[in-house]
């Protein structure tokens, strides 16, 4: 197929939002036309061998043509499957979480890349805000746009892979959409940046206004573009950019995770930047950051058969007392059960603050978790962090009640949604999510630590439960003892 080369307007690094988004629709540029997509081409190769030859095909045509159709096809499926894809893939919402809400996982103000793009009329607005980002990040780099778009368009082929199902998005409109895109995210985490004077005053204002909705609608995994588009527009950025803009953003990510209000508090959160992980998009950075350290145990070995569920009142009965974790650097992936003065034992989870952004990050990140591992055995623990997270306060919610309970705890704070929507909550993305090692080191530690409960420790466990019958049992004795021992002064002498 031959291809009309694409024609590049020159343009200044003053341009206006009108003329930016004039410039992207004009009808007198034309960009480089996509190629039919490998799976479409396939389907008609077969399409076409299966239809009625007009004229006798020789034997040998008859044996190597569908050969080469399904070897095509089987190279395109392990491009989509193969593991080293799967890490860097935009993923669709995994069928295991298929019962959780729409509200978790379809934007409601901004759609960034393809999957949402124009699906309802609430995400209009923020195009037109694009545009503005656009503009502004022509003005903070210096540059002209035809060198940024140009910058853009030498990785668009690479962004376009990371999809499944894009096929029938010409590349005049594939293009577009991941400058503007990138362009509102990286203006969106700059306006985390204390030295956000420079940017306009409507952007700046519009981005305040809808903070709490934009950051969560871009940390919904089907709501993502690739990382290598949004590190190329920061590439323009000035100063010269290491992870300058995204530092203050991260902890400002996470402490909103770890509901932290005090300013005084967030300024003492810090991370340590890795600058060797390449995220596959902005979910996959802030999710990086949020797990904590990444690191492998060895799995405890445990010689019984184990119960992957237990709940709060169980874990009570065999010695083991549920605590929040009070670091405020602890990761999600600091959580564990530790022995404590050689018979008790005690779990510290980090506290799970659940407002409706919380919600959506922490789903969305267990989402990441399942599509980019088809196994959680062979990985470090850090890889299914958020799956073990949310699978303990599975197992530990069964009503009302206890959300209640974990509340008095500490383990759940307020301030989010009400417990009935928390416990519909992990009703819904318990029920096929798949079970995460630091978990299952969990339960395999509970576990010994019921095979290794002494008859002492029973006996003070149950006295310690029933304790408030206990009394109620002696006091009545010492009642009935009272009024025997009295019968006898009653007598007539």
């Amino acid at each position: 197929m031959s291809m009309e080369p694409s024609r590049v307007v020159t343009c200044g690094p003053g341009w206006s939002m009108e003329e930016a988004a004039a410039w992207s629709s004009d009808d007198r540029i034309s960009f480089q036309t996509s190629l039919p997509s490998h799976s479409d081409s396939v389907q008609l190769q077969v399409v076409e061998y299966a239809a009625p030859a007009p004229a006798p095909a020789t034997h040998d045509k008859d044996c190597s043509y569908p050969i080469q159709v399904f070897k095509e096809a089987e190279q395109a499926f392990h491009a989509d499957y193969s593991l080293d894809s799967m890490e860097q893939k935009i993923h669709r919402f995994p069928p295991s979480l298929v019962d959780v809400l729409d509200r978790y996982k379809v934007p409601v103000t901004v759609a960034i890349g393809p999957y949402h793009h124009g699906s309802h009329s609430g995400v209009m607005e923020a195009e037109r805000v694009k545009h503005m980002a656009a503009n502004q990040c022509i003005k903070d780099s210096g540059r002209s746009l035809q060198e940024m778009y140009n910058e853009v368009s030498f990785v668009s082929q690479v962004a376009r892979s990371r999809y499944y199902d894009v096929a029938s998005l010409r590349e005049d409109d594939f293009l577009p959409m991941m400058f503007f895109d990138a362009c509102f995210l990286v203006q969106f985490m700059r306006s985390y940046d204390e030295d956000s004077g420079h940017m306009d005053d409507a952007l700046l204002g519009y981005f305040y206004a809808n903070f709490e909705r934009i950051y969560t609608d871009i940390m919904m995994l089907e709501n993502q573009i690739p990382w290598v588009v949004v590190k190329t527009i920061l590439s323009f950025m000035l100063p010269e950019p290491s992870l300058w803009p995204l530092k203050k953003f991260i902890v400002a990510m996470r402490s909103c995770l770890k509901n932290q209000g005090d300013e005084k508090q967030i300024e003492k959160d810090d991370i340590i930047v890795d600058p060797g992980y390449e995220p596959p998009h902005l979910l996959g950075l802030v999710w990086f950051y949020i797990v904590g350290e990444n690191k492998k145990g060895e799995m405890p070995i445990g010689d019984q058969p184990m119960s992957l569920s237990m709940s709060v009142a169980e874990l009570l009965d065999v010695g083991i007392t549920l605590v929040p974790k009070t670091e405020t650097e602890a990761g999600l992936v600091d959580m564990g059960l530790e022995r404590k003065h050689h018979f008790f034992g005690v779990l510290s989870v980090p506290p799970l603050c659940l407002t409706d952004a919380n919600a959506t990050w922490l789903v969305n990140m267990a989402a990441f978790e399942l599509c980019r591992t088809s196994d959680f055995d062979e990985i470090d623990d850090g890889n299914s962090a958020v799956c073990s997270y949310l699978q303990l306060f599975v197992m530990l919610l069964d009503k009302k009640q206890h959300v209640h309970d974990l509340r008095e705890r500490g383990v759940i704070q307020g301030g989010g949604l009400t417990s009935s929507e928390t416990l519909l909550f992990f009703i819904c993305i318990g029920k096929n999510m798949r079970v995460g090692r630091n978990y299952l080191k969990i339960m395999v530690k509970v576990e010994d630590f019921k095979q290794k409960m002494t008859c002492c420790v029973k006996l003070w466990l149950s006295i310690k439960k029933n304790r408030t019958r206990i009394v109620t049992v002696i006091s009545a004795i010492g009642v009935v003892i009272g009024i025997l021992s009295s019968l006898p002064a009653l007598k007539p002498r």
